[in-house]
């Protein structure tokens, strides 16, 4: 027996429970989902004998960059002039989907997709469907997926896999009892220094031409589609010599030793690959399309164009120079824990530092950590605007990490940092997505730098993504991207705004305009559970956890 916990394994229940509380994801998760906590109480029925399959991939590499196929030819024209590469911000939600579709719909040698989150519903079964439909055009497709929130999708995923011209893998996955988020985290307590890593990295590339990154994951709430809550998110469209350091960094995740066959995870299906890839066609046939977005403010309509720029031959792209940073893909062993160093994380810390007059964060988690308030007193010292937009405690959904987060809030704006918070039902009234009586909820990660710089990717200011998750994102050199950012950024009227109180011991929220305000001695629009776990057990957790 190689895991598990019974009367000779010389586990304490004292340990289990150490162990237990280490880990990070775990923690987060078991105080916003109850059939986590039932699974738990079941663990000594739950933990089994098992390991990871035997490592024996086929190793593949991404297809040569040319001038081949139809969006081959498209990359060049629209990058035709450009000293280096071209990119277009992809921020309409539903949009930023049908950009994925078109591409999916026009390739014709390779789509290579890297995703934390795989999610069974509408946008997860018709991307599905697509890829199949590619496939059986003779398109090469790669799906790497993080094995912690795909239940459902996997299964969709391993007739997927059935198909010819089709490999999914998963990235360091569970082994045990998979039907569900909650019994898969329970059965794996005992084997947490190795499951607390995920893969949160984020990508999509066709024909190694076109890229789109950023920080949405497969699933109906980063796309508008959802009927509880929505996520106000961002991608980018990217073009040039990046696609193609793209897509190396998905060559070296994809040849890695943390990744495995999808099938020596997830018990296939009965059948020969040909009946498996009929019945994954039959289960996916009746989902169809996204709904067409008619309501898109004029002022985003040319965000939303990229079927049709695709059909004429043509994207709207800016010229920039751009950075990719990746984090080594061993840091799933734990090897980055104490040291930074080659890290993501690492790398926006450096620029940042850098800026000499204005620095502007969004990040759906915010818990800076010793290294990051040094930062902020560095950049305060020398007179740095420094502007932060976060969720609010009613709009997280984590409120764990939000009770990290408020261990700083006094201390951040002591140093004249500017704190704004979404607020889940103010956006609803914003333009930043048509949110109908869902609840709004930030997940974009961008930073911006003295208005000329812009870092994309999927990098939370937090320290899941510091220790434990593999992170990517792009630094772009842009002021014509950085200006449309910041106009797009609606601070006033769909997020609180902080300030201290008069004797600076306290926090006080404020909406409205001058006129019309209205100040909140706590956390607005948050009940009382949310309060318990930010306020108890987001103080009581280490931070490192958070």
């Amino acid at each position: 027996m190689q895991h598990g916990i019974n009367k000779s394994s010389g586990m304490s229940l004292r340990a289990w429970a150490d162990r237990m509380l280490r880990a990070t994801g775990l923690a987060r998760g078991l105080t916003r989902r109850p059939a986590l906590l039932r699974a738990l109480l079941a663990l000594p029925l739950l933990v089994s004998c098992a390991a990871l399959p035997h490592h024996a991939e086929p190793r593949s590499f991404a297809i040569a960059a040319g001038s081949e196929t139809p969006l081959q030819r498209v990359a060049i024209t629209s990058t035709q002039g450009f000293a280096e590469s071209g990119f277009q911000l992809l921020p309409v939600a539903t949009a930023s989907l049908e950009a994925r579709l078109a591409l999916v719909a026009r390739a014709e040698k390779s789509l290579d997709l890297q995703y934390f989150e795989w999610a069974e519903d509408a946008t997860g079964r018709y991307l599905i469907r697509a890829l199949r439909l590619a496939a059986e055009r003779g398109v090469r497709v790669r799906v790497l997926v993080d094995d912690l929130h795909d239940d459902g999708a996997d299964k969709l995923l391993s007739g997927l896999a059935a198909c010819g011209n089709v490999q999914v893998r998963l990235f360091n996955p569970f082994v045990r009892f998979r039907d569900s988020l909650a019994f898969k985290l329970a059965s794996s307590l005992d084997d947490l220094d190795r499951v607390n890593h995920r893969m949160h990295n984020k990508m999509f590339v066709a024909d190694n031409a076109l890229a789109v990154f950023g920080g949405r994951n497969i699933a109906d709430e980063y796309f508008m589609r959802s009927a509880e809550r929505n996520f106000v998110d961002l991608d980018m469209l990217a073009a040039g010599p990046i696609v193609q350091e793209l897509s190396a960094s998905f060559d070296v995740y994809w040849n890695s030793n943390f990744v495995y066959s999808i099938d020596a995870v997830v018990q296939p299906a009965a059948g020969s690959p040909e009946q498996r890839c009929e019945a994954l066609t039959a289960t996916v046939a009746a989902t169809g399309p996204p709904p067409v977005d008619r309501t898109v403010p004029p002022r985003f309509a040319r965000y939303s164009q990229v079927p049709t720029d695709l059909e004429e031959g043509r994207l709207r792209m800016v010229a920039a120079h751009a950075e990719l940073r990746v984090d080594p893909v061993d840091k799933a062993s734990g090897t980055r824990l104490n040291d930074r160093h080659g890290t993501v994380r690492a790398f926006v810390g450096e620029f940042t530092r850098a800026a000499q007059s204005e620095v502007v964060a969004v990040s759906p988690y915010f818990v800076p950590g010793e290294l990051g308030m040094e930062t902020i007193e560095m950049l305060s010292r020398r007179g740095v605007r420094m502007r932060v937009l976060t969720n609010s405690l009613a709009a997280t959904d984590e409120p764990v990490v939000y009770g990290g987060y408020l261990r700083y809030v006094i201390p951040m704006m002591r140093l004249g940092l500017e704190l704004y918070e979404l607020s889940p039902n103010l956006v609803r009234q914003s333009r930043l997505g048509r949110f109908g009586n869902s609840q709004g909820m930030l997940h974009a990660k961008i930073l911006i730098v003295d208005r000329a710089r812009v870092f994309v990717g999927s990098l939370n200011i937090d320290g899941r993504s510091e220790r434990y998750n593999t992170e990517i994102g792009l630094l772009i050199d842009s002021p014509e991207m950085a200006a449309e950012l910041l106009d797009m950024l609606d601070f006033g009227n769909s997020s609180y705004r902080l300030r201290l109180t008069s004797d600076g011991e306290r926090v006080e929220w404020v909406s409205g305009s001058e006129e019309n305000q209205q100040v909140y001695d706590k956390e607005p629009e948050a009940d009382r559970w949310t309060e318990f776990k930010a306020h108890v057990l987001g103080k009581l957790l280490p931070e490192n956890w958070l």
